[in-house]
């Protein structure tokens, strides 16, 4: 999934620095051990209970805040690319100032290789990730929000024999059946401790917000620091919507 923009050729990612690839021992040793545990299980034959209940509302709103919502097709990459049974929701979303972000859920069926790291198919769509970290979204009654933030680029011809760097915001999160993560690691010992635990498999879904950032591509085109700013916005309005209050509750400080 990225951000709606032009199609040039795709370009060849730009490897991560290890400090960026590299986890902590102790969240791999957890995320070990927690595997290990759900393989005891299967191994002594518990039925683990894969419920059907989503902690998100798989449908975007015609109009958040000041945007208005036009639904886009899904590309036929993507549905080749994910089992039958995913649900998929996406809008492209333009405001009254011509300013154009594009939001996506993606919910998981009864295969749960649906959902996966955004990091994993952003490359091969030609963005290369420049960083990425966790960032706190004021929501409108205060409360934090946490969601995970990327910054792309990639090539864009604009001439005969001319390139430009055109850079990108991309936010996301997971949303389990009473679970919201932004961290894939978390996602994962969520996932592992409530099958252990629990006796239960969640429905995971992910969200994307995204922009390009327009400026010296477009007239009166945002910067970056406006275009993350409008971005921010967009998921404080949005996160009241698609999220079941009590899973929303959860999520915030």
């Amino acid at each position: 999934m990225s951000p709606d923009t032009t199609h040039p050729e795709p370009v060849p990612a730009t490897p991560l620095r290890p400090s960026e690839r590299s986890i902590p021992l102790w969240r791999a040793l957890v995320v070990l051990a927690l595997g290990a545990a759900t393989a005891w299980v299967v191994r002594q034959g518990a039925e683990i209970n894969t419920t059907n209940e989503a902690g998100v509302i798989p449908e975007l709103p015609a109009v958040v805040g000041g945007y208005t919502g036009a639904i886009a097709e899904v590309s036929e990459g993507e549905r080749e690319l994910l089992p039958l049974d995913t649900v998929f929701a996406k809008r492209s979303y333009t405001s009254f100032f011509g300013d154009e972000l594009s939001c996506q859920i993606v919910l998981s069926g009864g295969e749960k290789r649906s959902i996966h790291r955004p990091e994993i198919c952003l490359p091969g769509q030609g963005w290369s990730i420049q960083g990425g970290s966790p960032l706190a979204v004021p929501l409108a009654d205060g409360r934090q929000f946490r969601v995970m933030h990327l910054t792309l680029a990639r090539p864009i011809q604009v001439g005969p024999e001319e390139t430009k760097t055109l850079n990108s915001h991309f936010l996301y999160w997971f949303v389990g059946r009473d679970r919201v993560t932004p961290l894939h690691y978390e996602r994962v010992m969520l996932t592992s401790w409530d099958r252990v635990f629990h006796n239960t498999n969640h429905r995971w879904a992910y969200v994307i917000v995204s922009s390009p950032v327009w400026k010296g591509f477009r007239p009166a085109g945002k910067d970056s620091d406006a275009t993350l700013s409008m971005l921010k916005e967009f998921v404080r309005d949005l996160a009241p919507y698609i999220h079941k209050p009590e899973v929303l509750a959860k999520a915030t400080k």
